[in-house]
């Protein structure tokens, strides 16, 4: 789209990363990274045309967040959220096994986590002042032409391997990881479908992207 972006992670090591990835696939005239905290950019007002988050408002203060994403926003620019959300009315068994994942979540982060109803994403993009506020929901098992996609987006069927192969001597080795490893995993399994299989609860999970636009 002929568009330049600007990354911000709270972690410095994750920007050094995102910049030498950036170089190696001859992007850095078009992209660039900064260490930046959610609820103080580093960037002066009505900067960006557009601001994404894509599973980290989750983790986030959303009020305080949101009034410093629209200060960063031009007059007409967009909020994006794309985040995991949960139904509005589940019976309270699954209710209850939702809130052990986010409970495991926590524990592994050390950060508040939250799943949402899609009526509370839309509320706090309408408290922040946000119009023209849409919520689309995701649901269902991903199709193989999905999975493809993913596996495509992930660096293709070697990459994934060796990706997997890291993440298992990181376990071998370090019992700390490995007992973290087998938190999340417990976790995922129960509000995260594989890519072909659903589970009970995660029937009542799914994805949403959140737009306003700042008027």
């Amino acid at each position: 789209f002929g568009c330049t972006l600007v990354g911000v992670d709270l972690a410095k090591e994750a920007v050094e990363k995102a910049r030498e990835r950036a170089r190696k696939q001859g992007l850095d005239e078009r992209v660039e990274f900064r260490v930046g905290d959610a609820y103080d950019l580093p960037f002066e007002e009505e900067t960006f045309d557009v601001v994404i988050t894509q599973f980290v408002a989750q983790f986030l203060d959303m009020k305080k967040a949101l009034v410093e994403f629209k200060r960063v926003l031009r007059s007409g620019g967009c909020v994006g959220i794309n985040e995991i959300f949960r139904d509005a009315d589940v019976a309270p068994e699954m209710n209850d096994k939702i809130d052990k994942a986010e409970r495991i979540f926590c524990e592994i982060t050390q950060l508040p986590f939250r799943i949402h109803t899609p009526e509370d994403w839309r509320e706090r993009l309408d408290g922040a002042g946000l119009k023209y506020v849409e919520v689309n929901e995701k649901k269902g098992v991903m199709s193989m032409r999905e999975g493809l996609d993913l596996l495509g987006q992930m660096g293709g069927f070697w990459k994934v391997c060796v990706l997997i192969a890291r993440m298992s001597k990181f376990m071998l080795f370090s019992s700390v990881i490995r007992k973290r490893f087998m938190k999340l995993d417990k976790a995922k399994r129960i509000i995260i479908q594989s890519p072909f299989l659903a589970t009970p609860a995660s029937k009542h999970v799914g994805y949403i992207l959140a737009i306003g636009k700042k008027a």
